[in-house]
């Protein structure tokens, strides 16, 4: 079997979202949606939309910056990038950076590809596997976790420097239950209704059900 050989623009792809994600370079190629990521992220985005974030972003990894050297709608795009990366859906995009790209497709959320579901990364986040794919293994629910690595670890494994880098929309680091809500992924409105709170569906209405006399 032939394996195709990386191109340098899917190199460079990658190298550039090792500081998006917070995953190596290594775990990102494993993933094998590279490709599959960057075109979509181009299609949604815009070719040339896509290749002006590129270029902004890329200037502020050269400059050991981050998220919050972007613009308004560059940091969306890195947003939903970053979403792609961990859960293999491009997601909804804010109203405005929606309507300043001008975007001719509907906004809302898909899944790019079935495999892209399991292949998410945020599945490694917390040493679990998708339903259904991916099983750790037998007896494998009796070995503990490994711990959770320090901001600092991952600044090392990174090679990033000591002052915090990459945040986005906070002043300064926090713990990850401390984040505020409108900073964290998904619609928001699965986040503010708890699911008691949702009224269920009427039930449906046979055409020949009888009708009772008013």
């Amino acid at each position: 079997m032939t394996v195709p050989a990386v191109t340098q623009e899917i190199e460079d792809f990658v190298d550039r979202c090792v500081p998006l994600t917070g995953f190596t370079a290594f775990d990102l190629y494993a993933t094998g949606m590279a490709e599959r990521y960057l075109d979509t992220a181009r299609q949604q985005v815009g070719p040339t939309a896509f290749a002006e974030f590129w270029t902004a972003w890329s200037a502020a990894v050269d400059a050991h910056g981050g998220p919050q050297d972007l613009s308004p709608v560059h940091l969306e795009v890195a947003r939903a990038l970053a979403y792609l990366w961990l859960t293999g859906a491009w997601p909804r995009l804010a109203p405005a950076a929606h309507a300043a790209l001008r975007r001719q497709m509907a906004n809302e959320e898909f899944v790019v590809a079935p495999e892209a579901y399991v292949e998410g990364l945020v599945w490694r986040t917390f040493h679990g596997h998708p339903a259904g794919a991916k099983p750790p293994g037998f007896g494998t629910w009796s070995v503990p976790p490994p711990p959770q690595p320090t901001a600092e670890g991952l600044r090392q494994d990174l090679g990033l420097d000591e002052k915090p880098v990459f945040r986005t929309g906070l002043t300064e680091e926090v713990a990850l239950d401390a984040v505020p809500v409108h900073l964290l992924p998904g619609y928001r409105a699965s986040r503010a209704i708890p699911p008691s709170a949702v009224p269920t569906a009427a039930a449906a209405v046979r055409s020949d059900a009888p009708q009772e006399d008013a």
